[in-house]
């Protein structure tokens, strides 16, 4: 993964980064024509988490600005590895880049009897498709992602605005 992309960081642990797709840009500036767009998952930089991650970002490359800029990003999720990537038939018949990860599906857990780590019982499926620099998502699951901080950890407050008033 460049460093252009590992600086969005922003103190979390990068867990994976995944090519999506690769775009043609003669201009870029760099050694390669073909620039890779990538989909990434990230997780605080703690252990013992009972989930794989609890952020992902999708980064496409602009061609008008010459660097990385961030198409999609979902968090505070307790997603699950693997992250899956691949490709689809879109519009026209062009084929377009997709990813995937899971989610717990309920509360039940079970333990690995090889290694011990504790799993959720059943997961769910959440598929995406990109669309140019556009991230959607698609698939069967459409149902609600939940979204949430873990127990005792409070989000950050939001930055206040100071407004000039005259």
């Amino acid at each position: 993964m460049p460093d252009a992309i590992g600086i969005y960081a922003e103190g979390q642990r990068i867990v994976g980064a995944y090519v999506l797709t690769k775009v043609t840009d003669p201009d870029s500036g760099t050694n390669y024509d073909q620039i890779p767009e990538y989909v990434t998952v990230l997780s605080p930089p703690k252990s013992g988490l009972p989930f794989d991650f609890d952020q992902i970002r999708v980064f496409t490359w602009s061609l008008k600005r010459h660097r990385y800029e961030t198409a999609f990003r979902l968090h505070p999720i307790q997603g699950y590895l693997p992250v899956r990537t691949g490709f689809q038939p879109g519009p026209g018949g062009a084929s377009v880049p997709t990813f995937s990860f899971q989610l717990a599906n309920g509360e039940n857990l079970s333990a690995d009897p090889v290694t011990g780590a504790t799993r959720p019982a059943s997961m769910r499926t959440i598929n995406y498709v990109m669309l140019d620099t556009i991230v959607r998502r698609t698939g069967p699951d459409m149902g609600p992602i939940p979204v949430g901080h873990l127990e005792g950890e409070k989000p950050k407050p939001a930055k206040s605005v100071k407004k000039n008033l005259k």
